[in-house]
């Protein structure tokens, strides 16, 4: 649904009339629902900028131009990109059947540069093409206040199925730029090689100072090195893949299936058949 926020006025000078504004907000809702579907993932990448609208649409008249290139009503994106349902994440492996590989990184406020986007996900793929692992790095501004990042991310590993679906060899990195938060949740069998202690050092060590010097592609880098490096030490010899791997299974997100522990952020009090 659209967020609250995004169904205020646009004054005149900022685009829209206001007489167009309910049905300006209907096609905000019906294009947040489509921003899922196939069609519209696969086309995200090759739409223009809003300043480029002028340029690149030139069957719209002045005024229809002048519309598109005005922004958005405040907090009408909030849902994707400040997300409180997993559901409302932007999956980077589906949609992507039109001859480009799907990606392994969700960035939908683009708050990566091209360049550092692309080294992340090359750095995920090539962890993946050598090891019964996936690692799915997902960039946000922030979450809503009531939203806990540790629980959003276990809740994102299990809603997609991060990692393989026997081994449970998945791992999610979760950055909040706005919120100045790093998370990183494992699956089951990903704890086995990947210890709190290990990605508590990785995270001081060598993401937090690339954070704090405002280069957060730098700091993904360094990170998904570290996790390169402890599985070619201390990887289980079964999780390699080789010429006897048979081919990679997907689920219906595109992931292999993996799941991670739910107990720390389902409320003890709750149903068991919640749990």
């Amino acid at each position: 649904a659209l967020p609250t926020a995004g169904k205020g006025l646009w004054d005149r000078e900022q685009g829209l009339p206001m007489r167009r504004m309910p049905l300006a907000a209907r096609c905000l809702a019906t294009g947040a629902r489509l921003l899922h579907t196939a069609d519209a993932r696969r086309g995200a990448a090759s739409w223009p900028s809003p300043r480029a609208w002028p340029r690149a649409l030139p069957g719209c008249g002045v005024a229809g131009r002048r519309g598109l290139a005005a922004p958005p009503p405040r907090g009408a994106f909030d849902a994707f990109l400040a997300p409180s349902r997993v559901h409302d994440v932007l999956n980077p492996r589906l949609g992507m059947d039109d001859g480009k590989r799907a990606s392994w990184v969700s960035d939908v406020g683009r708050l990566l540069d091209e360049e550092g986007r692309a080294a992340v996900d090359e750095l995920c793929d090539q962890v993946q093409r050598s090891w019964r692992v996936e690692v799915a790095v997902v960039v946000l501004d922030a979450l809503p206040e009531d939203v806990r990042p540790s629980a959003f991310a276990a809740a994102l590993l299990n809603y997609w199925g991060v990692g393989d679906a026997r081994l449970h060899s998945g791992l999610l990195v979760l950055l909040l730029l706005g919120q100045r938060r790093l998370e990183m949740r494992l699956g089951f069998g990903a704890e086995r090689v990947f210890s709190p202690e290990f990605l508590k050092t990785l995270q001081e060590e060598r993401m937090v100072p690339h954070l704090r010097a405002g280069a957060p592609g730098a700091a993904l880098r360094a990170g998904l090195g570290g996790i390169a490096e402890a599985l070619e030490a201390k990887g289980p010899q079964h999780w390699r893949r080789g010429a006897s791997t048979g081919p990679t299974e997907s689920n219906r997100h595109g992931f292999g299936g993996g799941q991670t522990p739910i107990d720390d952020f389902v409320p003890k009090d709750a149903p068991k058949d919640a749990q």
